[in-house]
């Protein structure tokens, strides 16, 4: 290995905080694992669901499966999914790393094999549990074909080594000879082999961690005269080709992270959006930018060449739904189709705050929501700032917020949608449902959180216990069993350290529970032995028995009250 790559591995390693006593081949799959998804998806993700790699692997190091622009592990992931756009589109990705120099054309073709194994009817090949779980979420996602609208399932194949691809022609042949045979299964639209080298891996690697930076032609716009707390600001329209790279990634996936100021997640086939697609599917789709609200895009830097923008480190604040509805019809635009559009350049999150405010109100939202979504995440995200040491975590209100920073573990990044899912599972009873997609899971409990007068430090509690088992797990002090059972922990170690019976979360006595719930888990030894207990009353709640599937059985959380209460 160079030692270029070398060191890079060393950063990645010190950043994602992997598992304790990991030899360098298994650090190397985790390696183009993520250089390899973070490729093909944009927003925040653990590393570690994604590794298949160890013995029974098929000769897979890592599967990652991309629905609607989501990376999802779970099928309830895909269930909500379905429901809310009426449509599939999946990205499958297959990785296997060597850390060798050599592009062997056996090892290649073991590969091709495992994932023709992988999709057969009578598989011939053992498989490890990590395998069979990402079988399983795929077997069920083909369950639903009647939403593949857009076609088959496209399988993206990496095969990296820390050599040098040198474009043999006989191993190009026999590439496409495997290719052709996973075609012939008809079950996917296609298929594409991508060899990583070492000077790719290094390209993939230091893209993943680059500012989210996109070039457009912004031809027919006015500048907007000067206004407080705005560096610079335009009024105009895009053509759809140029406003779609703005949402799109290099692979052709729609950046979903952008739109998570918006008040409402995409809404699917509604009313609105039926008569958006409807135009643009129509011989009138020109008329579109008549018909359309537009587009207003918050950035935090431009640079401009004449016509030519570079927009840095943007979020779509408003046009969630125009954007998705574009996205989903960009074959279909057949003539030259506008976006109304507003860009604005702005450090200032106050200014940012007032204009989401400002901008999501012309939509048919509540005001309580438009708070929950703009004042309470910028005073989460300054709480979170406050608290120091051992103990600092990250909260990153906007997508890849910090990407590009160096220095920081991973696993102390705590992104909206896993505050979602702990607040939701230590504090709301609802562990069970922590698998789903999280805009299906914010809209089941928006009323009960980002609520104003909810203290702060319950949002930082469930997220620093999140945090705490995942240390556990990785430095091998908790077995990794545990890990589908996560959010039912963070509960039971509320009710193990705190008590069962659970204050107002409107009154200061709550504040004071969860304060003392922040107090054992910043005492590493407390802590430890809170989740030692917890997992405890978890084996006696499920009979020792933790099956994947059982995470989803929505009487367990009572049952491990009951252990709970009959130990007290």
């Amino acid at each position: 290995m160079d030692l270029v790559t070398q060191s890079l591995l060393s950063s990645f390693t010190s950043e994602e905080s992997l598992e304790i006593g990991l030899d360098d081949p298994v650090l190397f799959e985790h390696f183009v694992n993520y250089c390899a998804v973070s490729n093909e998806y944009g927003d925040e993700f653990d590393v570690e669901d994604l590794h298949t790699g160890g013995g029974d692997d098929l000769g897979i190091d890592g599967i990652a499966i991309i629905v609607n622009g989501t990376l999802v592990s779970d099928s309830d992931e895909v269930g909500d999914l379905a429901v809310a756009n009426k449509y599939l589109e999946v990205d499958l990705i297959f990785c296997q790393a060597k850390s060798g120099s050599s592009f062997s054309g056996s090892e290649i073709s073991n590969f091709f094999f495992g994932v023709k194994d992988f999709f057969a009817t009578k598989p011939t090949l053992p498989r490890n549990l990590a395998v069979a779980g990402k079988e399983s979420l795929t077997k069920a996602i083909y369950t639903k074909s009647p939403l593949f609208k857009r076609g088959n399932p496209l399988i993206r194949l990496f095969y990296a080594t820390t050599g040098k691809w040198q474009d043999d022609p006989k191993l190009v042949a026999r590439i496409e000879n495997e290719k052709e045979a996973l075609l012939e299964l008809n079950i996917f639209r296609g298929v594409e082999f991508i060899p990583v080298d070492a000077r790719l891996l290094q390209r993939l690697y230091a893209s993943a961690k680059n500012r989210l930076s996109k070039s457009i032609e912004f031809t027919s716009k006015v500048t907007l005269p000067a206004l407080p707390g705005i560096q610079e600001s335009y009024l105009g329209y895009l053509p759809a080709d140029q406003y779609l790279k703005l949402i799109t990634d290099d692979s052709g996936n729609i950046l979903r992270g952008l739109f998570y100021d918006n008040v409402r997640d995409f809404q699917g086939d509604n009313p609105v959006n039926h008569e958006m697609d409807e135009t643009l599917k129509s011989p009138a789709q020109q008329l579109f930018v008549l018909m359309n609200n537009g587009v207003t895009i918050v950035a935090d830097a431009i640079g401009k060449t004449g016509d030519t923008f570079t927009i840095e480190d943007y979020q779509i604040v408003n046009g969630c739904q125009t954007s998705h509805v574009l996205f989903n019809n960009m074959h279909n635009i057949k003539t030259p189709v506008h976006i109304p559009v507003k860009l604005i350049v702005s450090q200032d999150s106050e200014v940012k705050n007032r204009i989401i405010k400002a901008t999501n109100r012309q939509t048919p939202v509540k005001t309580e929501e438009l708070t929950a979504l703009t004042d309470f995440q910028k005073a989460l995200e300054d709480y979170y700032v406050a608290a120091t040491g051992d103990c600092q975590l990250y909260y990153e209100r906007r997508s890849q917020q910090y990407r590009s920073a160096t220095g920081i573990e991973k696993i102390r990044i705590v992104s909206i949608s896993n505050q979602i899912r702990s607040f939701s599972s230590m504090f709301l009873g609802l562990p069970h449902q922590a698998s789903r997609y999280y805009g299906t899971l914010l809209k089941s409990i928006e009323s009960k959180i980002f609520v104003p007068g909810h203290p702060l430090v319950a949002y930082y509690a469930s997220a620093l216990a999140l945090y705490r088992f995942e240390a556990l797990i990785r430095k091998k002090l908790l077995s990794q069993s545990y890990r589908p059972f996560k959010y039912h922990l963070l509960a039971i170690a509320r009710m193990q350290i705190a008590g069962l019976g659970m204050p107002p979360m409107s009154s200061n006595k709550f504040e004071k529970y969860c304060e003392a719930i922040v107090t054992v888990l910043k005492d590493e030894k407390q802590c430890r032995a809170a989740f030692e207990q917890a997992a405890k009353v978890l084996d006696a709640s499920l009979g020792g028995n933790l099956a994947r599937d059982k995470a989803k059985d929505a009487t367990l959380l009572s049952a491990a009250e009951k252990v709970c209460d009959s130990k007290c």
